[in-house]
């Protein structure tokens, strides 16, 4: 008997346009879902002690650093802190299969979302999970400013603190790559722009998104 596969959501978008609060709502409203979350690190969903329930899923040897760590929280959900071990997360991630329904992924605010999206053709991978969705968070205000994102400058030294980047596309590129690969888009802080900004907005994300794309205003 085939077993089914899990549906992996990705989630996109620059430093600052909200993916954090977005993940945060999720967790919240897991209903019950035993969810798996891959984030780079801790800080970055606002994980702090409180809401783990210790480092007991797959992290009992703290000095062995060849492995990511797994935690488990307090919802019942997993979560991981990984760079650049994807596979071995996932090889993880497909041993533990049986006690979970969702896995999540939030890139970092500098990440291509398609060779990501491609890395689930591996075979091991393959076989356990599918990639349901990537939902682009756009930060209104920035994109409404023609600098896409809210903090360039900071989004540039996340750039160059990163050794693992290989790319060095302008942020309008980013941007448009981060759109193309969307199957949904969040336009985030809403109330932060006017109407015509936000229609521009609009317009601005349309014009790189697939045809049928939902584009879902968001404070």
């Amino acid at each position: 008997m085939q077993m089914r596969k899990i549906p992996v959501t990705v989630v996109t978008g620059f430093l600052g346009s909200g993916k954090t609060t977005l993940m945060r709502h999720i967790l919240q409203n897991a209903k019950g879902l035993r969810i798996a979350v891959i984030v780079n690190e801790f800080g970055e969903l606002g994980i702090d002690g409180e809401i783990l329930k210790g480092c007991n899923v797959g992290c009992e040897d703290e000095s062995v650093t060849d492995r990511p760590n797994l935690y488990e929280l307090s919802n019942g959900c997993l979560c991981c802190t990984v760079q650049e071990e994807f596979y071995p997360v996932m090889e993880q991630l497909v041993e533990r299969r049986d006690q979970i329904d969702h896995v999540l992924i939030e890139t970092s605010g500098l990440a291509l979302p398609k060779p990501l999206v491609q890395a689930f053709n591996w075979p091991t991978i393959k076989n356990a999970f599918t990639v349901d969705a990537v939902v682009t968070v756009v930060d209104g205000p920035a994109a409404a400013s023609g600098q896409f994102a809210a903090n360039p400058q900071a989004v540039d030294a996340q750039r160059r603190a990163d050794p693992n980047l290989d790319h060095e596309s302008p942020l309008h590129e980013l941007f448009e790559d981060q759109l193309a690969s969307a199957d949904l888009v969040i336009l985030n802080k809403t109330d932060l722009i006017d109407e015509t900004q936000q229609r521009a907005v609009e317009t601005l994300i349309r014009g790189e998104i697939p045809a049928g794309v939902k584009i879902v205003p968001a404070q």
